[in-house]
């Protein structure tokens, strides 16, 4: 028989110490004090333990002008003890920890003014973060643990910056599934007032060191971040707004167990809205990660992919709009790119980027480089001066596209200025693609990229390219596509193909998509607790 029980501000410790399987605790309205700790609660598959709220909302009591000194004083003191300046090692002071927990759900629940973390879950399995509204915090979704795998995360919401128009942007693409576009970002501090270097400045980036009085520490978070998890994580139907960072793993294992964690990652259908540094960011190692169906609306780099070794990416369907410039004037980190890579890599498998559909004003990758990138059929439009972008500072390849090595140099010297070119060698394939680039495919050709055959030159002939609205990025004419075929994981390989097989994120009128992974397919959902079955209350 389920078990539910209902709590208020004065019980909720009390009652929270009392959950076992198969019990459902409802949190009244009003607001709780921090922080609220589950530890060593364990439901099933069929009998889960379920939080949710009723008008809940968990209160930490400040807001972000309250803790900004402080996030700067203790980024400050990590800097000075030789390590990179920012208040990461604080996350598991949070308002909501999950520690040694299984088969937990946790929905409906407001979180306002938790600084630096909303929720850490700490060697957990099976938990379901569900419809979480989540406003402030440095980090809303901390996850740590070796043995940490299995969570699903889906129809959150996060507001990092509240000093924005996030909660309309929020209520339009919940209601229209688009961004309200007559809203200007110029209006969003942490978009358009805030340098990049005030958050996440370095000596090694930015030749600066931390400013105790003007910096912006308590912004260097994400909205999800992850050291070194088995894996096993989806995350999807998701909105992330006003924020520096969205989703972020680290894996910084030893060698020899390296290969065990950071695996078996879906993202999905998310929506990303003025992101100022990364919107999706692996690093170290990483495996078998699909990204599908997501809409990238003004991010300074959708994609940092700065791993030493990692292999099975699958990056398809995806939407993006890069128009506006971020930063306050004179900021330098105002113009990103679609890829960031590493200056080293080594591919266990090959990262496939196709069928997505972006208009940009930077450059697809401007530096380093990444092995068995496969970039096919994808439809890539331009803003161009709309967007405060010159030709040559948006070329997709970088702006020093032209460089050759002088005498004593190699082709490898020049990474730092370009994409690489050394195609052959580390299997890189740009085919199938239609770019509206003056550039592309003809010049950047002669200038020693081996773009293959059935690339296309622009224009791309999007239905609109109305900022922030999916449907915009269809196509009024089908451009045919590169049949290819993906490896997979296990060895299979699997065709992408078909009779009308077309360019871009929309096939007609409907979204690309191909088979899921078998781990996704095969989820392990928790039952819904007391499913036919009365109540004990």
């Amino acid at each position: 028989m389920s078990r539910c029980l209902h709590t208020n501000p004065d019980r909720i410790y009390d009652d929270m110490r009392s959950l076992r399987p198969d019990a459902t605790l409802t949190l009244e309205g009003g607001r709780y004090a921090t922080p609220l700790v589950l530890s060593s609660v364990s439901g099933s598959q069929q009998q889960p333990v379920v939080i949710h709220g009723n008008g809940a909302v968990i209160d930490g009591g400040g807001t972000y002008e309250d803790y900004r000194e402080t996030a700067n004083r203790l980024s400050a003191v990590q800097e000075a003890n030789g390590r990179f300046p920012g208040i990461y090692y604080l996350a598991d002071n949070a308002a909501l920890v999950l520690r040694n927990c299984q088969w937990i759900v946790i929905e409906d629940l407001t979180f306002e003014g938790c600084w630096p973390t909303a929720i850490y879950l700490d060697n957990c399995q099976h938990i379901t973060l569900r419809r979480l509204h989540i406003r402030g915090s440095t980090i809303a979704i901390g996850a740590a643990g070796t043995y940490t795998r299995h969570l699903l995360i889906e129809a959150c919401d996060w507001i990092q910056d509240l000093q924005s128009h996030g909660e309309a942007d929020l209520a339009a693409i919940r209601k229209t599934g688009a961004v309200n576009a007559g809203l200007d970002p110029g209006d969003c501090r942490l978009w358009r007032e805030i340098s990049w270097s005030q958050v996440h400045g370095n000596i090694e980036d930015t030749n600066s060191r931390v400013n105790v009085e003007t910096d912006e520490r308590g912004f260097d978070g994400d909205f999800f971040r992850a050291w070194t998890i088995a894996g096993y994580v989806v995350l999807r139907n998701n909105v992330i707004l006003d924020a520096f960072n969205g989703i972020h793993f680290f894996n910084d294992a030893s060698d020899s167990t390296v290969e065990d964690f950071c695996r078996n990652i879906v993202i999905e259908n998310n929506w990303f809205v003025r992101i100022r540094d990364n919107a999706l960011e692996a690093e170290d190692y990483a495996w078998n990660w699909t990204v599908r169906g997501n809409r990238f609306v003004d991010c300074y780099m959708p994609f940092s992919l700065e791993m030493r070794r990692s292999g099975y990416f699958y990056i398809y369907g995806n939407l993006g709009w890069n128009q506006h410039r971020p930063g306050p004037d004179g900021d330098d980190r105002n113009f990103g790119q679609l890829f960031k890579f590493p200056k080293q890599h080594e591919a266990v498998g090959p990262h496939y980027v196709f069928n997505n559909s972006w208009m940009l004003r930077g450059p697809i990758s401007k530096r380093n480089r990444i092995r068995q990138f496969h970039h096919l059929n994808n439809a890539i439009g331009y803003y161009g001066a709309a967007g405060l972008s010159t030709r040559q500072d948006s070329v997709p390849f970088g702006t020093g596209w032209q460089s050759t090595p002088k005498e004593g140099q190699d082709e490898t010297s020049l990474e730092g200025e370009h994409f690489t070119r050394l195609w052959q060698e580390l299997d890189i394939r740009f085919d199938g693609d239609l770019i509206d680039h003056k550039y592309f495919p003809h010049l950047l050709r002669h200038a020693g990229y081996p773009i293959g055959v059935d690339a296309n030159p622009g224009p791309v002939p999007f239905h609109s390219p109305d900022f922030g609205r999916p449907e915009g990025l269809k196509l009024t004419a089908q451009v045919p596509a590169v049949p290819f075929q993906m490896k997979l994981p296990d060895g299979r390989k699997q065709a992408v193909a078909g009779p009308n097989y077309a360019v871009g994120a929309w096939q007609g009128e409907n979204p690309f998509t191909v088979k899921e992974p078998m781990f996704y397919e095969h989820w392990l959902y928790p039952e819904p607790c007391g499913k036919g079955e009365p109540a004990e209350s």
